[in-house]
C-alpha cells in the first residue's frame, strides 16, 4: 500500500510540475510506474548511489543514455544519465529566462559519494526547449565519458 501511495504521489507530482512550470504548455505526463518497476529503480539508484527519490524518467536517448532523476527536482535537476548500469552524465536545466534575471546556483551538478571525473562539458542552448520542458532554456551536460563513446550510445534504428 505504501508504494502504491508512493506511485500515485509521483505521478501527482509530475503533473503539478507540468502545471506549475509549463508557463502554458502542458508537459506529458508519463504513467506512474508499477511497484516492481518501482523496486527495480530504487535499486539501480541505491547502486548508483543516487539521491533519494531519484527515478528513471526516460528511455535510453540517442547519444545520451536513460535520464533519471527526483520528480520534486524538475525541471532544473539534476538529472542523471544513466548507460548499461554505469553513470554516465550530470545534468541541470536552467531556464532562459533565469539567466537574463541573473540567478545564481551553487553546487548544483551534485554527483554521488565516489568521484566521478568529468571528461567533457555540454552546454545546448534550446530556444524551442524540447519534449517535457518546452521553454526556452540550456541543457548543461557534465559527461563522465568521452564525446565519441556517448555519441554511440541507443542509436536510432537504420532505416
Amino acid at each position: 500500500m505504501k508504494k502504491l501511495a508512493l506511485m500515485t504521489c509521483i505521478a501527482l507530482s509530475m503533473t503539478a510540475f507540468a502545471q506549475d512550470h509549463g508557463e502554458g504548455h502542458v508537459m506529458p505526463t508519463p504513467p506512474p510506474p508499477t511497484e516492481e518497476q518501482m523496486a527495480e529503480m530504487a535499486a539501480t539508484a541505491q547502486k548508483l548511489s543516487l539521491p533519494p527519490g531519484t527515478i528513471k524518467i526516460s528511455e535510453c536517448v540517442p547519444g545520451m543514455g536513460e535520464h533519471w532523476a527526483n520528480p520534486k527536482d524538475l525541471p532544473l535537476g539534476p538529472i542523471y544519465g544513466v548507460h548499461e548500469g554505469s553513470l554516465v552524465f550530470v545534468e541541470v536545466m536552467p531556464a532562459q529566462s533565469d539567466f537574463a534575471e541573473g540567478k545564481s546556483w551553487v553546487d548544483i551538478l551534485k554527483t554521488p559519494k565516489w568521484f566521478l571525473k568529468v571528461d567533457h562539458v555540454d552546454i545546448e542552448f534550446q530556444p524551442q526547449g524540447h519534449e517535457g520542458y518546452p521553454i526556452p532554456h540550456y541543457d548543461i551536460h557534465a559527461y563522465f565519458v568521452s564525446h565519441e563513446e556517448h555519441m554511440a550510445f541507443c542509436p536510432p534504428p537504420m532505416q
